[in-house]
């Protein structure tokens, strides 16, 4: 409907023109008035898009939902963070850990070698003196009971008997000796390690919650 105002113009134009270009004249006032009430639509700036808000954007499937942008450069998550072995070659403190670690466990079992090899000694030159000591004294219990004129006597052989059972005794207990001080230097040497591995386990628990925390895994 045409307001008062285009009335009045087309009153007015409907004197000037005559009844034949009133007809002209409405139809450019309509014309006029809807073009006035049609709202004013406007193109969104190229420079709005690209500069604009774009962290998230619209579900390519078409679902209507809101997705958040991948655009972040070293976010969250674990992405981006390097394998365990990896991560274990460059962490300071784990490889500190693990070379003192071994080198401790080398100068230890070194040191087991020797202990090994210097209770063998003794125990070797122990027997040879025993062995030694033998011979000598059943040479001069021979000889005693030979200046008696008793060698052939049953006395001899007791006390000759007497005398090896004895030295078959010591005999024993350090064989004996010898096998608990090697056992005893293979438990120490079983617990070093023991101990040595509990350490190195340690050491890469801290070096993964090192890990954890700086990836934030």
């Amino acid at each position: 409907m045409i307001d008062n105002g285009a009335g009045d113009y087309v009153s007015n134009a409907g004197t000037a023109l005559g009844r034949g270009a009133v007809k002209v004249a409405k139809k450019a006032v309509a014309k006029s008035l809807a073009s006035r009430s049609q709202p004013v639509v406007r193109k969104p700036s190229s420079s709005r898009s690209s500069g604009g808000y774009s962290s998230g954007s619209r579900s390519s499937s078409g679902s209507g939902g809101y997705s958040p942008g991948g655009g972040g450069g070293g976010g969250g998550g674990f992405s981006g963070a390097p394998s365990l072995s990896s991560y274990l070659g460059t962490d300071s403190a784990y490889q500190t850990a693990i070379s003192g670690g071994k080198r401790s466990l080398t100068d230890f079992l070194s040191e087991m070698t020797r202990r090994r090899g210097e209770a063998g000694t003794q125990f070797n030159q122990t027997t040879a003196s025993m062995e030694r000591d033998r011979v000598q004294q059943l040479d001069d219990l021979r000889n005693e009971f030979a200046s008696r004129g008793l060698i052939q006597s049953g006395l001899y052989g007791q006390e000759q008997g007497k005398f090896q059972q004895k030295f078959t005794e010591q005999q024993t207990a350090l064989q004996q000796q010898q096998t608990a001080l090697l056992a005893d230097l293979m438990g120490q040497e079983k617990n070093y390690r023991r101990e040595n591995d509990l350490a190195t386990q340690q050491a890469k628990q801290e070096a993964l919650l090192r890990r954890s925390q700086k990836f934030s895994l």
